[in-house]
């Protein structure tokens, strides 16, 4: 896992709501890949505030991409807990 990102830390963010801001990123980054958006226009999101890595953006792209809408939330809440774990076992 990533070091935690510096505008996280400088905002005076403790471990937890790091790990939230984690979790809502790659919540948004599987919501692009469950929507069909193409990765090299999500690369960007390596600089959002809470950011992950630019692997974890890969690493998304990685998982399948679902036709129903329940099994695309599946996955995207699946994702966004595999990440927030990593966090929270790394603090």
């Amino acid at each position: 896992m990533a070091p935690l990102p510096a505008q996280a830390t400088s905002n005076n963010h403790n471990p937890d709501q790091i790990c939230h801001l984690r979790g809502s990123w790659a919540a948004v980054v599987m919501s692009a890949r469950q929507a069909g958006l193409p990765l090299s226009g999500q690369l960007h999101l390596e600089k959002a505030p809470g950011a992950g890595t630019r692997d974890e953006i890969l690493a998304a792209y990685e998982h399948p991409r679902f036709s129903t809408a329940t099994m695309q939330q599946r996955a995207i809440e699946d994702y966004r807990n595999e990440l927030e774990l990593r966090c929270f076992k790394n603090q």
